[in-house]
């Protein structure tokens, strides 16, 4: 109070200028053309009215689940995974007429995305898409940066435009700052979080929203047809995930085991380079790969694996579980 009262602290809405922001960035007249329909869950975050205003100023038919605020986020974690999303999967699986569905974490700078039909798309695909969107629909020349624990599609799709695809480890401050460094159009990782250049340097699930409403509307797709075309482009990759409970001791003697134990091979697979940037990476065959890396902010050994069927995928997770020291 004293510092409001002397001048120090005012307190100001930026809610419309931040609103301004995102729709700058987005084609608003094609997107009020289409007519969309689309169901949000905001997760009793933030999130809830900047993404309503954006899409009703777009002309969306918008429908609002888990819209009130809520400091408890209804019982639940506040994070935009599949196992979060079954009421928003129930209605559009249900009442059959949404063109999208979408949901942002408590704080609005994740996202996750439900396809027409129902179906869970995971962000690894998202990132793929948005990327062949803005490269091929919306004409934008560049890279695309990604952390490591993210999709290799985005390195094949790169590759398929002459561009590059940069690697950085986990942080979106590596993700900004890589952007910055090379220009690049987007990046994002795995878990959500993505940023388009121009834009903040950070991650925004309003912004996101906004662009993959704008995808289907310039394209006049549904999400599951372009994704089959991007596919039919690059190939399939699938990702595994696996989180295990970590002490101190095992973060020490894990680099000293990894070092004094050569690894060849894993579920069959040549190991063809090994990065170090973050935890360790196993690089395989075919854009193919194992990561295992300790969290920074949770007592957890996380496993990543990505391979070209959900099958070598699930043998790659259990075969770098072998790789612990017992």
């Amino acid at each position: 109070p004293l510092a409001v009262e002397s001048g120090l602290v005012t307190y100001k809405d930026y809610t419309n200028e931040y609103v301004d922001a995102v729709e700058s960035f987005v084609d608003m007249a094609a997107i009020r053309k289409a007519g969309l329909r689309v169901l949000v869950d905001p997760m009793f975050g933030t999130g809830e009215a900047t993404i309503n205003i954006v899409l009703t100023e777009a002309r969306c038919r918008v429908v609002t689940i888990h819209g009130r605020r809520d400091p408890l986020f209804g019982g639940r974690s506040p994070a935009p995974n599949l196992e979060a999303l079954g009421l928003l999967i129930h209605y559009i699986k249900e009442e059959g007429n949404y063109d999208l569905g979408l949901a942002t974490d408590g704080d609005a700078d994740r996202i996750a995305i439900v396809d027409e039909q129902g179906e869970y798309i995971a962000v690894n695909d998202l990132l793929v898409l948005l990327y062949w969107y803005l490269y091929e629909v919306r004409g934008e020349k560049g890279p695309v940066v990604r952390n490591l624990a993210t999709t290799h599609m985005l390195d094949r799709l790169a590759r398929s435009f002459g561009e590059r695809c940069i690697e950085v480890p986990v942080g979106f401050k590596h993700i900004a700052a890589a952007m910055k460094a090379n220009q690049a159009i987007l990046g994002g990782e795995s878990s959500g979080g993505l940023t388009i250049r121009g834009h903040i340097l950070g991650k925004d699930g309003i912004l996101s929203a906004a662009l993959v409403v704008e995808m289907l509307a310039k394209t006049g797709e549904k999400v599951s047809h372009l994704l089959e075309q991007v596919y039919g482009q690059i190939g399939r990759l699938y990702m595994r995930e696996l989180n295990l409970p970590a002490t101190p001791e095992m973060k020490a003697l894990f680099p000293r085991h990894l070092s004094q134990n050569k690894v060849e091979e894993i579920a069959g697979l040549p190991v063809r380079g090994i990065s170090g940037m973050d935890g360790t990476k196993f690089l395989l065959d075919g854009d193919q790969w194992v990561l295992l890396r300790f969290s920074g902010t949770e007592p957890l050994l996380r496993i990543f694996a990505e391979a070209d069927s959900p099958a070598r995928a699930d043998a790659l997770i259990q075969a770098a579980q072998k790789l612990l020291p017992m």
